[in-house]
């Protein structure tokens, strides 16, 4: 049984009702879930998390700012000491709503933007949104907070991210992080997701964009793993090394759905819900050494495909968890591996990072 901790960083997703129709969207978003958490079950929801320990929780959506009360949520959390980010589409977000996120005590916004303004637009389903996604980077900017962006990769977009990079940079943003598309939810039936054999192009494109002066992106979970340079590219910018040590869902991570079903990651297909918070309190489930099993009680016949002769295998322990349930309808299990399709002699490494 591998060990797990205090849920370090939890991703809430406050409601399900966004104004986008994303083409993207693993979880289908749009119009709220049937009986939504309300405020004083979210408040519970953070006040348990504070009493595990938490040191991070992220505000997620659908939309966030379409809660009404997420304000207030921010300053509870803060009340306890726990660092708040959001994560939002930028729908919505003018100065009155920029001058909240500053009084509410939130430490960074990350806006997603998914290629230039054709582009995104088309895969959010909302004319306009490239635009005011990139008026709220600047009225966040402005206020003198962090302000990132994370962006899916695709098909429709892998072409644009090194003539993004530098639009995203003249905005303002200083952080950028990337993420693959899911064929799940929406995106299932659209053809986006990248396929293996794409991986090769994927790799080039990260290893030119890691070269750049200025902005760089770093990756998340669902891309990578284990090559030379694995570490440069997974760092974010001017931070920490940030190794890759395998799916932390259940072992420092969890999510909450708007309606209360608790996963290690929102990402996660619904067979992995280890219980409704309206039935079980979060303490109970987060310490109970049955729940969170595809990471907690990994053992090395888990692994699927390539990854049973690999030599990373007991750090990896198969990548994404999310992605391996996508791709094959179980964990510990990888076809998109960049170690897989690494051709390339791996760039120089950063002294910085050795």
């Amino acid at each position: 049984m591998i060990p797990w901790n205090t849920p370090a960083v939890a991703a809430l997703e406050l409601t399900l009702r966004c104004p986008c129709r994303c083409l993207t969207c693993g979880s289908r978003a749009g119009m709220p879930r049937a009986r939504e958490l309300d405020q004083q079950e979210w408040l519970e929801v953070i006040a348990a998390l504070a009493d595990l320990g938490c040191q991070r929780i992220s505000l997620m959506g659908g939309e966030p700012l379409l809660y009404p009360r997420w304000a207030e949520l921010a300053a509870a959390a803060r009340k306890r000491e726990i660092i708040v980010d959001m994560i939002s589409s930028g729908q919505g977000l003018d100065q009155d709503v920029a001058l909240r996120i500053r009084d509410s005590g939130l430490h960074a916004v990350t806006v997603s933007i998914d290629g230039l303004a054709a582009t995104h637009d088309r895969q959010r389903g909302l004319s306009g949104c490239f635009q005011q996604a990139l008026q709220a980077i600047h009225l966040v900017d402005h206020i003198g907070l962090k302000v990132g962006v994370t962006t899916q990769v695709n098909r429709g977009n892998l072409a644009e991210l090194e003539a993004l990079a530098p639009v995203l940079e003249d905005a303002g943003v200083i952080g950028w992080q990337l993420q693959m598309t899911l064929p799940i939810g929406r995106a299932e039936a659209q053809q986006l997701a990248l396929a293996p054999d794409e991986m090769p192009e994927l790799l080039r494109v990260l290893r030119r964009l890691a070269r750049r002066p200025g902005l760089r992106p770093h990756l998340t979970d669902n891309i990578g793993y284990c090559t030379h340079d694995d570490l440069i590219l997974r760092t974010i910018q001017g931070g920490f090394p940030r190794p890759w040590l395998g799916c932390r869902a259940g072992l420092d991570a969890l999510g909450v759905t708007s309606d209360g079903r608790v996963k290690g990651c929102l990402s996660l297909p619904d067979s992995c819900v280890e219980g409704n918070l309206r039935e079980r309190s979060l303490a109970a489930l987060w310490n109970d050494p049955n729940r969170f099993a595809y990471n907690r009680q990994f053992t090395p016949a888990q692994l699927g495909g390539s990854c049973t002769q690999c030599l990373h295998s007991a750090r990896c322990r198969g990548g994404c968890s999310a992605t391996a349930f996508a791709g094959f309808g179980r964990p510990s299990s990888s076809a998109h591996c960049l170690w897989l399709h690494d051709t390339e002699v791996p760039i120089p490494t950063d002294p910085l990072l050795r």
